[in-house]
């Protein structure tokens, strides 16, 4: 049997949209951190893992600033946490994961992201319609005969011939 106020180590990932400035996501960051220690948990790191586009759009956004956070608290302590998370505007997501269950070994391979300049539309020349080799209507043969068969049988069929 294990205790239920036992102090256990978690790992929370959580995403901060971009309408935020990264000043304003650094006060978000102290406003979890805040959070986790009203209710009782001990902030252990907290590290921003970038900004990184979405698969999918989340509430309107297609960026946000990840943020990855160790901590220790109690299971009570933790469901207090979970729920202040879960109606916290700042915050688009958050997973709660035990550490031992997450892996904690470190290792982070992801992308950052790169702004993309839409002004400067040379870096790439657009293909033209002209530029694609396509055969023309006027090359392709005529074969009226074979529209008109499936008529005539028809008329044939309907005659009782």
């Amino acid at each position: 049997m294990s205790e239920t106020n036992a102090a256990v180590r978690y790992e929370l990932l959580y995403i901060i949209p971009t309408t935020f400035t990264e000043e304003e996501a650094g006060t978000i960051e102290q406003k979890v951190a805040a959070l986790i220690a009203k209710y009782g948990g001990t902030l252990e790191d907290a590290k921003r893992l970038g900004k990184l586009k979405f698969a999918y759009e989340v509430k309107n956004q297609r960026h946000g600033f990840y943020v990855l956070v160790h901590f220790t608290a109690d299971r009570a302590s933790l469901a207090k946490i979970d729920e202040n998370l879960r109606i916290t505007p700042e915050v688009l997501r958050h997973i709660v994961l035990r550490a031992e269950e997450a892996g904690d070994d470190g290792k982070y391979e992801l992308i950052e992201f790169r702004e993309v300049n839409l002004d400067n539309k040379e870096d790439k020349p657009r293909r033209r319609l002209a530029d694609k080799p396509e055969a023309s209507k006027e090359d392709a043969p005529k074969d009226e005969t074979a529209k008109e068969e499936p008529k005539e049988a028809l008329k044939e069929e309907a005659s009782g011939v």
